[in-house]
């Protein structure tokens, strides 16, 4: 189940960034050739409005074909290739715009049915984030959204008295809340290696339900404010996977298939929160400015529109090498992560 949860969100990612290229290509008169979702052997294909669309096997990425996008040499320039410089520049960044869309409208829905942070976070409280499959914590009866407020009848001091908790075997009484109720809930911990509490915790802090309306409104600055969170996580996550030190902040397929896993596992709202998460995150990566990306084709449409200014121009297969070498770079961090994905499951 966790897999086809997987397939359907990182697949309507692909479909809303790709039908934000095909859109923006359309709407300025210029055809698109094929519409894929996937990679690999074509499994179904249909024509619609001058389009082949096809879903294929292999469900990480997808394209649209746009007419005159690879110029080829000795070939008059015909559709995306004759565009202006705006017009280019539309198609380009059309489907990052929908894939911020799409976040927005999920990030829309959980601040209506979830709530958004608000107020002083209270480290006196501990709220359960996540409960591990088959783990004590699963087995006692915690679930996502409770609330610990004390160990052994003595409130907390902050959420790392829980994290002591594993240092220590023996019994323990939790105190939690549970929406209106207040519970005990006794176990014992072994400290064996083959047994693991199984909990993810946060400091407690308040959420406050807002209007759809209003979350349109709170989701854009959120994104703002995640920006340089991202950069500085997508650096750590890089630098560490090259040097061994794989940091946890960067996940390949197998990670985010993981995460899938376990949002689901935690309900609707952790689900949604994934997702716009993840389209987030393919927006802002697909503008770095590297080849093959949609962030490496603005680069050169601009450094073209400049080039053009003394008479020169970026020829077609000079295009196409830098675009290869991205495509191999972006090979290599895929193959890594993947790497770094199975270690960490593995424990390693």
């Amino acid at each position: 189940m966790s897999l086809l949860w997987f397939i359907l969100i990182i697949g309507i990612a692909i479909f809303v960034h790709e039908l934000g290229h095909y859109w923006a290509a359309k709407v300025q008169g210029v055809g698109v050739k094929t519409f894929a979702l996937g990679f690999g052997p074509r499994l179904w294909a249909f024509r619609w409005h001058d389009t082949e669309w096809r879903l294929n096997l292999i469900p990480l990425g997808g394209y649209a074909e746009i007419d005159g996008m690879q110029e080829q040499p000795g070939v008059p320039p015909y559709g995306y290739a004759r565009l202006s410089i705006p017009g280019k520049l539309l198609v380009l960044v059309g489907g990052v715009v929908m894939n911020l869309l799409l976040a927005w409208v999920l990030l829309a829905t959980v601040f209506a049915t979830e709530g958004v942070p608000r107020g002083q976070v209270d480290n006196s409280r501990a709220i359960i984030t996540q409960v591990t499959p088959g783990s004590l914590a699963e087995r006692i009866g915690l679930r996502p959204g409770d609330v610990i407020t004390a160990i052994n009848g003595h409130r907390l001091t902050s959420v790392g008295d829980i994290t002591r908790v594993r240092q220590k075997p023996g019994a323990y009484t939790f105190t939690v809340e549970r929406g209106k109720q207040i519970l005990e809930v006794p176990f014992t911990w072994t400290g064996t290696p083959q047994d693991r509490i199984g909990i993810g915790l946060a400091p407690y802090q308040e959420f406050v339900k807002l209007p759809f309306w209003q979350g349109l409104l709170e989701a854009p600055r959120l994104t703002v404010r995640l920006i340089p969170q991202f950069f500085s996580s997508l650096v750590r996550g890089v630098g560490g996977a090259i040097s061994g030190n794989p940091s946890g902040d960067v996940a390949g397929p197998v990670g985010i298939a993981v995460a899938t896993g376990e949002a689901a596992r935690q309900g609707l709202g952790s689900l949604l929160t994934l997702a716009a998460g993840l389209n987030l995150s393919l927006a802002i990566f697909n503008l770095l400015p590297i080849p093959i990306l949609d962030g490496g084709r603005i680069l050169f449409v601009l450094l073209g529109g400049l080039l053009s200014l003394f008479g020169r121009r970026i020829r077609p297969e000079q295009e196409a090498y830098v675009n290869y070498l991205g495509l191999a770079f972006l090979l290599f961090l895929f193959v890594l992560f993947t790497f770094n994905d199975i270690r960490r499951l593995m424990g390693g």
